[in-house]
């Protein structure tokens, strides 16, 4: 019976007849089935950059710590002024009497005392000025005290022309000429400071050593330093 009834069937037996195609895969399927994924390596990490080299007057070098402008010799002038007015501030403690009486023949005996108290607070703050400025070797630091020694000399030069204190009048212009010395000497040892510093900068660099026309001086510190270089040598 079923013999007869596949041959009784023409379309199933027909040769030319094409066999269904098998269904396509799915599009999420895998490609390769039998393959495992094997992620890439991580990229090493970059390498560490380069500590800098600090440049020449940076804050690990000695010109670093200090100024351009700072010389050796700023030591003597910076210990000078802790000196001086370290015992002019001792001395006011110790004989405040006298100081006293010495303010009261130039002012009025009421406000001497006042006026006392007051030069002292400002010799404390300019001591303090000082001290900074040579422990961290800034000689711009020791202009202010200068300045100001310089101006109470010259106040109390004044005070003895209309007092008639002549010798008072000598003591206070040969301190006040000393201040002015010791002020142009600070300029002049900060500009052959400069200048030599200037000169080492081009060497490291690799150029002449040869200061140029001016070196980037002030007119200030070109003349203290002309008045240094004709100063006698030994």
């Amino acid at each position: 019976m079923m013999a007869v009834s596949m041959a009784a069937n023409p379309e199933k037996t027909r040769p030319d007849q094409r066999l269904p195609e098998p269904p396509a895969p799915a599009d999420d399927a895998p490609d390769d089935a039998g393959e495992t994924f094997v992620p890439d390596p991580p990229l090493p990490p970059p390498p560490a950059p380069e500590a800098p080299v600090p440049p020449a007057g940076g804050p690990g070098t000695a010109e670093g710590q200090g100024g351009r402008s700072w010389h050796r010799l700023h030591y003597a002038v910076g210990v000078f002024l802790l000196a001086y007015g370290v015992t002019g501030i001792v001395s006011a403690v110790l004989l405040w009497d006298d100081r006293r009486e010495e303010f009261e023949k130039y002012f009025a005996s009421g406000p001497a005392g006042t006026l006392l108290i007051v030069v002292k607070a400002v010799e404390v703050l300019l001591v303090v000025v000082t001290a900074a400025g040579l422990a961290r070797r800034r000689d711009m630091w020791f202009v202010p005290a200068l300045a100001g020694w310089m101006a109470g000399f010259a106040m109390f030069a004044v005070l003895d022309v209309l007092k008639g204190r002549w010798g008072g009048l000598l003591e206070h212009v040969l301190y006040l000429a000393g201040f002015v010395v010791l002020l142009f000497l600070s300029y002049g040892l900060s500009a052959k400071a400069q200048l030599a510093a200037a000169a080492r900068a081009r060497r490291e660099a690799g150029g002449s050593a040869a200061a140029p026309s001016g070196g980037g001086l002030t007119r200030t510190q070109e003349f203290a330093l002309s008045a240094i270089n004709r100063l006698p040598r030994r």
